[in-house]
């Protein structure tokens, strides 16, 4: 062993750091949205998360949820940092966790989408999550160890 993980593959492990991820990211997207429609004095809906309509970035409300997914990204990039900690696999986790959602919202909305604002929002949110996690991991991987603690004598 090298390092302080089991190098063996573990598939048991990278499928629930998958699943928590993901779970993680539509749990701080739907408090984000649930803020701002009440903030904005609307009715929650799962509209605000899977359709693409909201991306028609025409009005002022729509620019704000399209800030939502953005602002989620920064959440979300805590979540990769706490649950896979590792520096290498960031931008797998991103990927992989839009991935799913461009499944997701397939799934809703019966059709792939067809707005370029769409496409737009979820590349900088894969762009933004990538490199605050990688950042916060690499910082974390390589914070100093103390060796001994000091002690007087």
């Amino acid at each position: 062993m090298n390092g302080f993980r089991y190098q063996k593959w573990d598939p048991w492990l990278i499928i629930s750091q998958i699943i928590a991820v993901q779970t993680l990211y539509y749990l701080g997207l739907g408090f984000w949205v649930l803020f701002i429609t009440i903030a904005l004095d609307r009715a929650p809906s799962l509209d605000y998360i899977f359709s693409y309509e909201i991306f028609n970035i025409s009005n002022w409300s729509s620019r704000l949820f399209t800030g939502v997914f953005l602002l989620n990204a920064l959440t979300s990039a805590l979540a990769i940092l706490y649950i896979v900690g590792r520096y290498k696999q960031c931008l797998d986790f991103s990927l992989t966790i839009h991935v799913y959602h461009f499944i997701a919202c397939w799934i809703y909305n019966s059709q792939y989408p067809r707005i370029f604002s769409w496409y737009i929002t979820q590349f900088f949110s894969i762009v933004i999550m990538t490199i605050l996690s990688e950042h916060l991991s690499k910082k974390y991987e390589l914070r100093t160890i103390p060796l001994a603690s000091r002690v007087d004598l």
